[in-house]
């Protein structure tokens, strides 16, 4: 699964273990029904402000969006950063997806 799949995937997954329907998360990040579903379908990215604030809305770690379910991870070594290799790789590619819809460094 590419990452851009394992995110749309764990952004709905987790919003639907939230209970909320797309219209009560897209109301409390304050962005429209309509980018929230375009998200979810993967047509759309958002900002790393906007994984920030879906994170925080759902109350989860914004990094879990990118972990595959099948993906076997020590979560305490990420919180701590030990875990480098990871690290890198997942902000590598968050980089290449935030260039590829126009975020530029």
């Amino acid at each position: 699964m590419s990452l851009r799949e394992t995110f749309v995937t764990n952004v709905r997954q987790y919003r639907k273990k939230a209970h909320l329907s797309q219209q009560e998360l897209a109301e409390k990040c304050g962005i429209a029904t309509n980018y929230l579903s375009e998200i979810e379908r993967g047509q759309k990215f958002p900002s790393v402000e906007l994984i920030e604030k879906i994170s925080e809305k759902l109350s989860i770690p914004a990094y879990l969006f990118f972990i595959d379910g099948t993906t076997e991870i020590d979560i305490d070594l990420v919180s701590r950063k030990r875990n480098r290799e990871f690290s890198d790789r997942l902000l590598s590619e968050i980089t290449h997806l935030l260039r590829e819809y126009g975020f530029s460094e």
